[in-house]
């Protein structure tokens, strides 16, 4: 494993890759012990890649698909990086490196949009190029803010709890697979946004929500939130940031908004028991069933997501 956190940009990049290679990790080695299972070694560069370099010149991953690297890091922080980004990602395929991970900064300068695309574009190259890309969206936070409190100029603290919600429901990753980054983030920017500002309760008990007893409730806030314009959107937004989730039940006081309060009510945070009773029955309606999101090794999976970190 390098820690280095630009490998590429190295003066000396052709000669540590022959050094990596002359220490026996080619392309497909294996590391044998009397008495065991040979194990694939792995070169891992744990700090990513920096695509603005790779896309100069295909000698970097020519050079680089002659060791055993699994998998490729690149970083993917806004959306103003794309060129470079796909053209790296065609060029790594072109040259056979096909297990790639990905890291996206959000709550910088981005928006959600910026983000949405971003993790949109590595579903379109898997699909298109037969790969896989494992994406990790990682929040900023400023190394000086103890509190790790940062809100990005395009989003919010409501957006921000929404997000950290999705991501524990994925363990953390964009994965590859169309269907269930569909099911994870929506179909479109818009539907992405919506995601966010729906309830809370909502995205962690999806399912239920969605497919099972709670669809009656969802289907009446869904026709409620059809009524809300841009601006009220905005202002629910705002609403919402302004307070804890076990303040929720009284923002309607807080509002001359009819539209508001109509869906406002929606966002009470139910009962530890209604909860429970939820979690329950899910148990017994998904028991058995192998919807969940394709796995990723321990040691290809990015640490310090902030799944943890209340937003």
């Amino acid at each position: 494993m390098l820690m280095d956190n630009n490998f590429t940009a190295s003066p000396n990049f052709k000669s540590l890759i022959a050094e990596i290679r002359d220490l026996g990790f080619v392309r497909g080695a294996k590391l044998s012990r009397p008495g065991k299972v040979p194990v694939q070694r792995r070169v891992d560069f744990n700090q990513g890649v920096d695509a603005r370099i790779l896309c100069k010149d295909v000698m970097y991953l020519q050079q680089m698909s002659t060791i055993c690297l699994k998998p490729l890091r690149i970083a993917f922080d806004h959306i103003g990086t794309r060129k470079p980004y796909e053209t790296s990602i065609r060029m790594a395929h072109s040259v056979g490196l096909h297990d790639l991970s990905n890291y996206m900064l959000y709550n910088f300068h981005d928006t959600p949009a910026d983000l949405y695309q971003r993790m949109r574009l590595n579903i379109d190259l898997n699909q298109e190029l037969g790969i896989r890309i494992f994406s990790f969206p990682m929040r900023y936070q400023p190394t000086d803010m103890k509190t790790r409190s940062h809100v990005g100029e395009h989003w919010n603290r409501y957006y921000l709890r929404s997000m950290q919600i999705i991501l524990q429901a994925t363990h953390g990753i964009v994965s590859g697979s169309p269907d269930f980054f569909v099911q994870a983030f929506g179909n479109s920017e818009q539907e992405f946004w919506n995601l966010l500002l729906r309830p809370q309760h909502y995205l962690f008990n999806r399912f239920w929500y969605e497919r099972y007893g709670g669809r009656a409730e969802f289907d009446e806030f869904d026709a409620a939130f059809s009524k809300l314009g841009e601006t009220d959107k905005a202002e629910l937004a705002a609403l919402l940031s302004s307070a804890e989730p076990r303040q929720f039940s009284a923002l309607g006081s807080q509002t001359s908004n009819s539209a508001l309060k109509d869906v406002l009510p929606f966002y009470a945070v139910p009962s530890k028991v209604a909860e429970a009773d939820i979690w329950a029955q899910m148990r017994e309606i998904t028991k058995g069933r192998q919807d969940l999101p394709p796995e990723v090794p321990d040691d290809e999976r990015v640490e310090d997501a902030g799944l943890q970190e209340a937003a």
